[in-house]
């Protein structure tokens, strides 16, 4: 058996460096950008004279909600967490099921006052939806749907031009992702 002796083109290993040094800044930004968020989140709650048990900070590359009040396994209520809500620019509280090994916070309400945190202690966590794939779902409906046992031209037409705009629709979305790099 011979062993290869092939070198890696000095271009390669530019290329190399320079990725490596794209994904170090790319997750620099986003800690950063974390950062931030916690700072928002911190700054409001003092600006409404909470002080929570646990202020919000980024650990291990994750935002880590401040956590405003334990559970009350007596009373049955649930801890609180605060998050930043970018869409609405405001804090949104967040509780969780005390009662798993493993509690997903989800959303309950948006802060707008004091009395917004000792409403949320009450109310179930709603965790977020799984994400959809809906081009998939899309695909599979164009696929379940066959023009050719259909017995009536004119219902025929329409699944066929309803197949045509989702097909159209898809292609689109896939353009908008190349275009923008991002899905």
């Amino acid at each position: 058996m011979t062993q290869s002796t092939a070198t890696v083109p000095a271009w390669l290993s530019a290329a190399v460096v320079e990725y490596e040094q794209q994904q170090l800044t790319e997750r620099a930004n986003q800690i950063m950008h974390l950062q931030r968020l916690a700072e928002n989140i911190n700054s409001q709650l003092n600006k409404l004279g909470i002080e929570p048990l646990n202020p919000a900070h980024v650990e291990a590359g994750r935002l880590r909600g401040a956590l405003l009040v334990g559970p009350d396994f007596d009373e049955g209520t649930y801890e609180v967490r605060a998050f930043w809500d970018e869409t609405s620019q405001q804090i949104e509280l967040h509780t969780a099921d005390w009662e798993t090994h493993n509690p997903q916070y989800g959303r309950v309400r948006l802060l707008n006052s004091i009395a917004d945190i000792a409403a949320a202690r009450h109310e179930t966590p709603k965790p977020p939806a799984p994400h959809r794939h809906l081009g998939s779902e899309a695909l599979r409906a164009i696929d379940g749907l066959n023009a050719d046992r259909l017995n009536n031209h004119q219902v025929e037409a329409i699944v066929t031009a309803v197949n045509g705009l989702t097909a159209a629709v898809l292609h689109i979305g896939q353009l908008i992702k190349q275009v923008n790099d991002r899905p």
